[in-house]
């Protein structure tokens, strides 16, 4: 099982030398991509739509997966919810590009800005147990998560009584304040 540790990169510009791939933060270039890719999932029943005003408010929680040809391949958002607490959210990768790492390098770009920013805990409500399972990620009742609870899902069309989605949670490392 991989579990994450924080790397000495820059997690703005990481590039992996095996397959030179990026991620990067999202530019306001970006918002489109976002929003279509996130539609895209959302009716699907995947992920949550979101406005375009919304993707512009949260530009800057988001990370974009770059191939080695420039081509936008995913996203991935950091959003901080409460005191030492943020949470993974809006996590797509195109059809043609999963099976090989991008969900993985965006979910760690996301954990290392956490805990730059040094917060402590970081969840995520998804489908893909096992996917997160596998960065460390572990199984929480969703009522451990009562901020997120009325402030986001109280306005999902699944809430409350047809949620799908499982919370998990991971502990990050603690820096010195």
């Amino acid at each position: 099982m991989e579990t994450f540790a924080p790397s000495r990169e820059n997690h703005i510009q990481t590039r992996e030398s095996q397959r030179n791939k990026m991620i990067r933060k999202a530019m306001q270039s970006d918002v489109l991509f976002i929003h279509g890719l996130l539609a895209d999932y959302a009716a699907k029943g995947i992920v949550i739509a979101r406005p375009i005003s919304r993707i512009y408010d949260a530009l800057r929680d988001f990370f974009v997966a770059e191939d080695e040809k420039g081509r936008r391949v995913g996203c991935c958002a950091l959003s901080i919810i409460w005191e030492n607490t943020c949470e993974v959210r809006s996590l797509v990768v195109a059809p043609q590009y999963q099976g090989q790492g991008w969900g993985g390098r965006l979910v760690r770009a996301c954990l290392e800005e956490a805990i730059e920013l040094k917060f402590h805990r970081i969840f995520t409500l998804t489908l893909e147990t096992g996917f997160f399972a596998s960065l460390g990620f572990k199984e929480v009742d969703k009522k451990e998560l009562p901020h997120k609870i009325w402030t986001d899902c109280i306005n999902c069309i699944k809430f409350p009584d047809a949620c799908d989605e499982t919370a998990m949670i991971l502990d990050l490392p603690k820096q010195g304040d």
